[in-house]
């Protein structure tokens, strides 16, 4: 074998290697529902948590508009994140040794977003959404339930002490309320063997029992202005609660405001 010849396998070795480890840039852009009540500040307090969190430098701070960076080693990325209280994006604007070419980048860097990603969401105490769940297509449907009732049945088989009150957003409350804090609960139960109502109840109670340790813990004696949440949705009704169910799992996401009433 002739030193030329090694040196072009070599070099096709390099292209071909270069070639598997480059993926479509990943931008994500996430539609936020207005129901979730986020403020524009809590929007840009929540990236730039994440931000730091995933060891991103913050370079620019606009309205409606976050610039970043990132240095690993001899890689770096910089990356616009426009932002609203509905909206969230996170955009490729640059890199160096990412092997940037027509619209393709060095997988790392589209698992550094994802992550980032996924970081800002919880920040703003949102249920990321499992994208490997979805390709294997988990039949989920959507139900919603009277609340109401399902206190007082939690209530009156032991599962809540009664101490604290649930008001649901749009409920009449007491007027002399002093909020705390806001309060989150997400729980999911076994939904095989059971009908629909019952992992949805079991859920809801679950979640309940979640919140009232919380407003004990915290000098509070009720949860108001309560919502339901699924990924990047919010369900507000004065009735009903939304509960999401499955062959194999149900889930309740509820969010509410810890309070005391005199």
């Amino acid at each position: 074998m002739t030193r030329t010849y090694r040196n072009l396998m070599l070099l096709a070795a390099a292209l071909l290697l270069s070639a598997c480890t480059s993926k479509p840039i990943y931008n994500p852009s996430d539609k936020l529902s207005s129901n979730l009540d986020i403020t524009d500040l809590e929007m840009q307090r929540a990236i730039i948590t994440a931000l730091a969190q995933r060891n991103w430098t913050v370079q620019a701070v606009q309205p409606g508009k976050i610039q970043a960076e990132i240095t690993v080693r001899k890689h770096h990325a910089e990356i616009d994140i426009p932002y609203s209280p509905t909206s969230l994006q996170i955009l490729y604007r640059a890199s160096s040794n990412l092997n940037y070419k027509n619209g393709a980048i060095h997988r790392n860097y589209n698992r550094w977003v994802k992550n980032l990603r996924v970081n800002i969401l919880r920040e703003l105490n949102i249920d990321v959404f499992d994208e490997r769940l979805n390709r294997l297509k988990i039949e989920e449907r959507t139900t919603y339930q009277d609340f109401n009732d399902a206190v007082q049945s939690s209530i009156q088989a032991g599962f809540l002490d009664g101490s604290v009150k649930f008001y649901l957003a749009g409920q009449t409350t007491p007027s002399d309320a002093t909020k705390i804090r806001t309060q989150y609960s997400s729980r999911k139960t076994n939904a095989s063997n059971k009908n629909e109502s019952d992992a949805c109840l079991r859920s809801l109670q679950s979640a309940l029992l979640s919140l009232q340790n919380s407003a004990k813990q915290n000098g509070a004696n009720a949860v108001v202005n309560i919502i339901s949440l699924n990924q990047l949705d919010a369900y507000k009704d004065p009735q009903k609660y939304q509960c999401t169910t499955g062959k194999l799992m149900s889930s309740v996401t509820l969010r509410g405001d810890l309070v005391t009433f005199k």
